[in-house]
């Protein structure tokens, strides 16, 4: 018996028996066959359009990070520069910023005292210390001290005052009134070493 005549054989025998079944079941299991069908084509068009779906969502968030870079690259390229000044400019700060505060106020004719602390990192991850100086200037007048002010500002070091206390030493007119003038001040610098 060969290949075709075993195949016309089988098929009879479907054919015989499908017939031969009651018209219940052979509903019945029509009704199956659609169902898988249906399943089937479902799935396959569930899967694909879940992939379009993610793939949509992706390149939505792609065209978002695109619309935000470029809209925000300035700003970004600003605060970048602004940051490597800074850099430059802590890296460049003097060490010797409490000998300077002084040589000014002597320059001005104070009774001064510096006190600086010791330096110690600040809390951030740039690798700066700072370090808090304390100045007193004693029976120094208003203008002056105003001066003094303008000068620690005009140094390299990036400093900054924390707080300023002045009192009245004497009860002359107000161009000769004598202060008592405490300045705290915090002065940052940032070594080779722990530059970022």
């Amino acid at each position: 018996m060969n290949k075709p005549e075993s195949f016309e054989m089988m098929k009879k025998e479907l054919t015989d028996g499908w017939m031969q079944m009651p018209s219940e079941r052979r509903i019945i299991i029509v009704v199956g066959i659609i169902a898988i069908v249906i399943l089937g084509i479902y799935t396959v068009f569930n899967s694909i359009n879940k992939n379009i779906e993610k793939q949509m969502t992706e390149t939505e968030n792609y065209r978002k990070a695109l619309d935000y870079i470029a809209d925000n690259q300035y700003t970004y390229q600003l605060n970048r520069a602004q940051k490597e000044a800074m850099r430059q400019r802590l890296l460049n700060a003097d060490a010797k910023v409490a000998s300077k505060l002084n040589s000014i106020g002597s320059s001005f004719g104070f009774d001064i005292s510096v006190s600086p602390s010791d330096p110690h990192k600040t809390s951030d991850d740039s690798g700066a210390e700072e370090q808090e100086i304390t100045v007193t200037l004693k029976n120094a007048e208003y203008s002056k001290v105003l001066e003094y002010l303008g000068e620690i500002y005009k140094l390299d070091t990036p400093i900054y005052m924390r707080h300023l206390k002045l009192d009245r030493t004497s009860a002359l007119t107000s161009s000769d009134t004598k202060l008592t003038v405490t300045i705290t001040l915090l002065s940052y610098r940032l070594k080779e070493q722990n530059a970022t």
